[in-house]
């Protein structure tokens, strides 16, 4: 069921070909093998040693993947090892590279608790993002339920364990459980280069290889989190954008954020762009740590004040062919706030809709929207178009 959700947060959005060189970068890794037992893992949670950034990433896992992990650590089956990431020594925190989902399961499973649905997905991250403790929102009944294993399908197949919780498990099973079974753990720690955060980028993305992987925009949010960041994920929960981008719900794998966070920087870096875009998103993000409150506040306010100005465009304005057009949006974004921005002023008025259909309809500005890539002449020639065209308070921008 997950997965069917998971392809059509994927659908809503119009694809993109990410061109552009990659550079070779060559590392000096460090990795340290341990093994954890369940219980090490759940003190090391709620500890914090072990960072859980459900801020960043959703758990995606239904309950039945989920009982099957459980299950095969029950009766000493291996899994696959986990994989985390440290910048320092012993007594730094640990990142998650991959098995964050594994890790929730297991933690999920001796809590006694489960997330109810992908609603309450959601309200974990929001709660968590709000300062809420962990705890307080695991007790709490609309978010989450009791984790009862369920094992049985529709076969003959019959598991014991099917319908336990952990506290109904028998002593001699819940110590095992808990302190007699291991997964094993890989930590990862970079020695060279040591200044260069996509160098760490780069061990997430290909290390990161799980049931569940982390997307880009997941791992810039494990890697670059700061008050810009915060600020992502409230803009993305303002019922406003909401509406504009007819989506009701936040993308589980926050699609619609890696959207603004794009919008932001091509605002403010587009000139200097080279791709690929993933490399710029990356670039931007380690900028963004450094942006100052007064700063932050004031994209917050521009960018709200763009979605008013689009308030006349109509139903499903920023669609083509029945998904949400990322290259479009992000055009008419640039062209829009351009002159405001320069300023620090938000944008005043409305678009003028005959001028977006132009626009939208332009041959010229259709030809680098068709070929999907994120070459520099075609974002830079989108941009431009944009401008040539939108028309607000009777002025082109």
């Amino acid at each position: 069921m997950m997965e069917s959700a998971k392809e059509k947060e994927f659908e809503f959005f119009e694809d993109e070909i990410d061109e552009g060189e990659e550079s070779i970068v060559e590392y000096d890794i460090t990795t340290s093998p341990r093994d954890l037992t369940p219980a090490n893992i759940v003190d090391m949670i709620d500890s914090g040693i072990i960072e859980i950034p459900l801020f960043q990433r959703n758990y995606v896992w239904d309950i039945k993947k989920a009982s099957k992990l459980v299950e095969s650590l029950i009766l000493g089956l291996p899994v696959p090892e986990l994989f985390f990431y440290s910048e320092g020594d012993e007594n730094n925190t640990y990142k998650i590279i991959d098995g964050q989902q594994r890790l929730l399961s297991i933690y999920f499973f001796v809590k006694g608790r489960f997330p109810k649905n992908t609603d309450s997905r959601l309200m974990i991250r929001r709660g968590v993002n709000s300062g809420t403790e962990f705890d307080s929102l695991i007790a709490d009944n609309t978010i989450f339920r009791d984790f009862t294993l369920q094992l049985n399908d529709n076969t003959q197949n019959s598991s014991r364990y099917h319908d336990k919780k952990f506290m109904t498990l028998d002593k001699d099973t819940q110590i095992k459980f808990r302190l007699r079974r291991y997964l094993r753990t890989v930590v990862v720690r970079q020695n060279k280069p040591d200044d260069n955060s996509s160098s760490m980028f780069e061990i997430f993305n290909r290390l990161n290889t799980g049931g569940t992987p982390l997307n880009h925009q997941e791992i810039r949010a494990s890697l670059y989190y700061c008050a810009f960041y915060e600020m992502l994920v409230k803009l993305n929960n303002e019922d406003k954008w909401r509406c504009l981008l007819e989506k009701p719900t936040e993308d589980l794998h926050c699609n619609d954020i890696e959207l603004i966070l794009r919008s932001f920087a091509l605002l403010q870096n587009g000139g200097k762009y080279a791709p690929k875009m993933v490399a710029f998103l990356n670039a931007y993000s380690q900028e963004s740590k450094a942006f100052s409150k007064e700063y932050i506040e004031y994209l917050y306010r521009l960018f709200l004040s763009f979605v008013d100005s689009c308030s006349e465009l109509g139903s499903k304005a920023f669609f083509r062919n029945n998904r949400f057009s990322k290259t479009l949006f992000e055009s008419v974004f640039v062209a829009t706030c351009r002159k405001p921005f320069e300023k620090r002023e938000v944008v005043i008025g409305k678009i003028e809709k005959k001028s977006f259909e132009i626009l939208k309809n332009d041959e010229l500005f259709i030809s680098y929207l068709q070929s999907g890539s994120s070459s520099r002449d075609n974002i830079l020639g989108r941009i431009k178009r944009a401008m040539d065209i939108i028309v607000i308070n009777g002025e082109k921008m």
